[in-house]
């Protein structure tokens, strides 16, 4: 989006509304309707299982800092999101890390509104090296407004948990909407967006939206957020719509379609050891030819094949609940030589089956310190929250 739109008197007007919403309502004061982080919901458990009624108000879970010691209260928060992001302290003031969060599970979408120490107190934030997650999710961040100062901007980017991304995070106010790649189109211009801050028009409608929902969560119903998805994928796609000059490399909709139809079909046999190219284009009724074109931009069916195993492959032996031996976990996806699943699984995560076999076993302090925190108040993790949008 060329440059001088970010300059127009009305994209100008929307950023300084939606700074002056976020500063004020990024995080609800209104406390009577949040679940309390002592005492939230079944970690195993969905709201419509845990007897919740599609009609009932809309409760966030809390997770805060406050009441650990000082010099944990870091780890702890790092700990929450263990498994999605890791993080390390940059530069810290005296006084802990003090945190109020709210994990707002809404369906297809998960919204997580954080209210962090500011800029003395910065942080970087990195992809999980051992997720197996690959959802999206619009990072929005502001600091504090006051009489002396204005606000900071806002900045909203788009990012993949299943490629590389880094930064730094010094904002005092921060929202993280979670969405599941599947509620997009196949051939929808991710490359557009990705990465890449969202300071047009477009992008300021959706921290809008985002700011406002946010606020008004509290008093709103599950029935009332159906069509949440939708929404959301209808703003990102005033952004992901490939440009003219781009239109040429969109997939036509035939390809598109079979693309569909093939990930859904791999999904269902991946365990079968007889799939394979061939077999999927004689269930699919295409040629081999075709269906590479579909995947081409995957590097082939075969490698899309295999990086899915091979994912299934780290988050069973991430599982301490598993407690399988590597190769028969490796065999179920497909793995019959140890010392072929090994280096393709060392070539695809850069770590070793082992290490991370090792890592979902023991843990660090801050995993210790985030099961402690987890087994007193029963939660579900971010984690499994975002495990369960595949669902």
């Amino acid at each position: 989006m060329p440059s001088r739109f970010t300059q127009a008197p009305l994209a100008k007007a929307a950023a300084g509304h939606a700074t002056r919403a976020m500063s004020r309502d990024i995080y609800p004061r209104d406390r009577k309707k949040a679940r309390r982080f002592s005492a939230p919901m079944n970690r195993t458990q969905k709201p419509e299982a845990a007897g919740v009624e599609s009609d009932a108000p809309v409760r966030p879970t809390e997770f805060t800092t406050a009441g650990l010691p000082l010099p944990t209260q870091f780890s702890a928060f790092r700990g929450a999101y263990r498994g999605v992001f890791d993080m390390h302290l940059e530069r810290v003031s005296a006084g802990g890390f003090p945190v109020r969060q709210d994990v707002w599970n809404l369906g297809r979408v998960i919204l997580v509104s954080a209210h962090l120490p500011g800029p003395q107190h910065v942080f970087g934030l990195c992809h999980s090296r051992s997720t197996t997650l690959d959802h999206w999710y619009a990072l929005v961040k502001c600091g504090d407004a006051s009489p002396e100062a204005p606000a900071e901007p806002i900045h909203l980017s788009f990012h993949c948990l299943a490629d590389p991304f880094q930064t730094e995070i010094g904002a005092s106010r921060l929202l993280v909407a979670f969405i599941p790649r599947d509620i997009f189109p196949f051939g929808f211009d991710f490359e557009a967006i990705r990465d890449r801050p969202l300071d047009s028009g477009a992008g300021l409608l959706l921290m809008d939206f985002l700011v406002i929902l946010n606020r008004r969560l509290p008093r709103l119903r599950l029935s009332e957020l159906a069509g949440l998805p939708s929404a959301v994928r209808g703003l990102l796609a005033l952004h992901g719509t490939s440009p003219p000059a781009h239109q040429g490399a969109a997939r036509n909709a035939i390809d598109v379609r079979l693309l569909e139809r093939a990930k859904r079909l791999i999904d269902r046999k991946i365990e079968a050891p007889d799939l394979s190219p061939g077999s999927l284009a004689e269930e699919l009724f295409v040629s081999r030819s075709r269906l590479y074109r579909a995947f081409e931009a995957f590097g082939g069916v075969s490698v899309y094949i295999r990086r899915q195993r091979l994912l299934r492959t780290r988050e069973a032996l991430a599982d301490a609940s598993d407690t399988r031996s590597i190769l028969r976990i490796a065999e179920q996806w497909g793995f019959a030589d140890a010392s072929v699943f090994s280096r393709a699984f060392r070539s695809e995560f850069g770590v070793s089956p082992s290490a991370v076999r090792r890592a979902g076993w023991m843990g660090g302090d801050h995993q210790r310190e985030r099961n402690a925190i987890v087994e007193r108040s029963q939660e579900a993790s971010l984690e499994q929250l975002l495990r369960q949008l595949r669902s």
